[in-house]
């Protein structure tokens, strides 16, 4: 455990992400829809879910996973768990990147309603470019690879998203 992560920064994303799909979740509960499954992966969480009725439903269940994360950063930062409070930020504005299937996206795909798949592509492909540019210029300068792991990882997933339907449901 210390070779990969010897700050002990792991537990508190691990926490940051479970109250980032409880967000989701309970989100999901109160607009009448309904959790089918939950799994853990590599790159996060995936909900298998009946989302509710409505497109702003299903977008204020994508939104408020990054709201529950703001919230613990907030409430993290009155503690003076500056850690928790910075893991949690990293964790809800990167999933408000707007790329499949990352909150953001998913959240626009609902919103627009199948409309405007070309410029949707066109958003998600600039994000993915720039997470992996970053990531690229964070390996190159010593910054570790893990930022360009996971914007390959996600660009991957963003690109057979788009490429298997206009709005995922």
């Amino acid at each position: 455990m210390h070779l990969a992560d010897g700050a002990g920064v792991l537990p508190l994303f691990l926490l940051a992400a479970a109250l980032h799909e409880l967000g989701h979740a309970l989100t999901l509960y109160l607009a009448g829809g309904r959790l089918d499954r939950l799994t853990l992966t590599a790159c996060g969480a995936v909900m298998r879910c009946r989302l509710p009725e409505g497109r702003c439903a299903r977008a204020a269940v994508c939104l408020a996973g990054p709201a529950a994360s703001f919230l613990l950063a907030a409430a993290a930062m009155a503690a003076g768990a500056y850690v928790l409070a910075g893991a949690s930020v990293l964790l809800g504005l990167f999933n408000l990147l707007p790329m499949p299937p990352l909150d953001g996206g998913m959240a626009l795909a609902h919103l627009l309603d199948g409309r405007l798949p070309r410029a949707r592509r066109g958003i998600a492909l600039a994000a993915a470019l720039a997470v992996l540019a970053l990531g690229l210029g964070l390996a190159r300068i010593g910054g570790g690879v893990w930022l360009l792991l996971i914007g390959i990882a996600v660009s991957v997933q963003a690109g057979k998203s788009l490429a298997k339907r206009p709005v995922p449901v």
